[in-house]
């Protein structure tokens, strides 16, 4: 019960970023951490979904309860705030490349550009809510459809290159 109590008054102190109805989940944020609120997933779900991410992401999970967890902030600028050329398609195109290499069998499964934080050199990925064991084709086929929302015909163009 005392935690309980404690993660709610904690909560509030903290701001809300991301309201997802649809989903049930918030995303509130601190200057230290992340902690992301589901309504629609068990206690097993949870566990086992950082129990992978310790494996593939060391550090980034800081605590986690029955229907949230709490995340290391990751420092950089989100992908999608960079402007679009060939060079950083090319750039996030083969980085997403390596990481689903460096990952297998588990994948992220959103490579939306907000999910990609670039932090000079080195590029990191976040919001692992659909981290997975895909087939290779069904991981193909999203990172394909990703990059096509991404940079639209950019993205044609630097597959043709």
């Amino acid at each position: 019960m005392y935690k309980i109590k404690y993660f709610r008054i904690f909560i509030q102190t903290m701001k809300l970023i991301k309201l997802n109805k649809e989903k049930h989940r918030s995303v509130f944020f601190n200057e230290t951490h992340y902690i992301k609120i589901w309504g629609e997933v068990t206690p097993i779900w949870i566990k086992n979904h950082v129990k992978i991410l310790k494996i593939i992401v060391p550090g980034y999970v800081i605590d986690y309860g029955k229907n949230w967890i709490s995340y290391n902030i990751i420092p950089g600028i989100p992908a999608s705030k960079f402007p679009h050329n060939s060079e950083f398609v090319d750039r996030i195109y083969n980085f997403c490349l390596n990481q689903i290499e460096s990952t297998k069998p588990w994948y992220h499964g959103d490579w939306a550009l907000s999910n990609i934080i670039i932090d000079g050199e080195n590029m990191y990925m976040i919001d692992w809510d659909n981290l997975d064991q895909y087939n290779e084709e069904e991981v193909f086929n999203k990172l394909n459809e990703d990059m096509k929302s991404a940079f639209g015909e950019l993205f044609q163009i630097t597959l043709t290159r």
